[in-house]
């Protein structure tokens, strides 16, 4: 029994809580994260448009607004970071969403990836060019807590945590689109996030990442490990998590656990709170 206990503690957690609202706190909890002094902490949220976050498109802003207080006192310095995307640039949506308001409150810095200093890293790519000119902010994160959105994607099927840090690519993402899977792994390779806490309040279906419908699930997901994050997604979305080639790849070359059954689910079960998704 003791045996079955540390084999348990030792798989990687995903914490799925419901709530009306986001409840940042309980997620963590679940898994045991407890936030820690840092001195650089970036926060990667999902802003691919200007459609605010009850349109199931971008994350919502409680959620940073929880991070901020969570880390009150124990960040040195608060980045919250996105790329040019979809809609142009990235400083504009984050002015159209009230996210550089949100920052400028609570004395967080707003970095545009795009326009940040880049610097080139190296290493054994997939995909990128290599050497890969890479943003400076994200390099020099003490923690990286990724916030993606649950949404369905007509390229990728599922827009998740590993989809989400794929945007730290400052610039031309499209030329790396006939690879996706292997760009975004290589990625993780420069810079895998510490944390990912998934926007899953409302979701969105359909025509994702812009165009699909939103739906409400009001959850929230958190976990040290962006792999098994995914993984569990897809399961709440009635999507076989093996039918997705880059959570396969990064499960594949180490980034994370991808095998079902060697994932601790804490909070609610799956099965409760699965809703099958329409996908493009």
């Amino acid at each position: 029994m003791r045996e079955n206990l540390i084999k348990f503690d030792n798989m990687p957690a995903v914490s799925v809580v419901r709530d009306s609202k986001p409840n940042v706190k309980k997620a963590l909890e679940y898994i045991g994260f407890e936030p820690e002094e840092c001195e650089t902490l970036v926060i990667k949220p999902h802003l691919c448009s200007d459609k605010p976050w009850y349109t199931g498109a971008t994350t919502d802003p409680r959620i940073l607004e929880q991070l901020f207080k969570l880390y009150e006192g124990l960040a040195s310095e608060i980045y919250v970071v996105e790329s040019d995307g979809y809609s142009g640039s990235a400083d504009g949506v984050a002015e159209a969403l009230g996210i550089k308001e949100l920052c400028e409150f609570y004395d967080a810095r707003w970095v545009n990836l795009s326009r940040d200093i880049l610097i080139p890293v190296e290493r054994d790519f997939l995909a990128l060019e290599n050497p890969f000119p890479t943003p400076r902010t994200v390099l020099k994160a003490d923690l990286v807590i990724n916030v993606p959105k649950m949404k369905t994607h007509s390229m990728l099927m599922v827009s998740l945590g590993l989809a989400n840090m794929f945007r730290i690519v400052p610039r031309r993402k499209e030329i790396y689109y006939p690879k996706i899977s292997e760009a975004i792994c290589d990625v993780l390779m420069i810079r895998s996030p510490e944390l990912t806490i998934l926007d899953a309040g409302i979701a969105m279906e359909g025509e994702g990442p812009l165009k699909g419908t939103p739906k409400r699930m009001g959850l929230t997901l958190a976990s040290r490990d962006p792999v098994a994050l995914d993984t569990i997604a897809c399961r709440i979305m009635g999507i076989n998590p093996i039918h997705v080639e880059h959570i396969v790849k990064a499960g594949y070359y180490g980034f994370g656990e991808y095998a079902e059954k060697r994932i601790s689910v804490r909070g609610e079960s799956v099965e409760n709170i699965r809703e099958r998704f329409h996908v493009p």
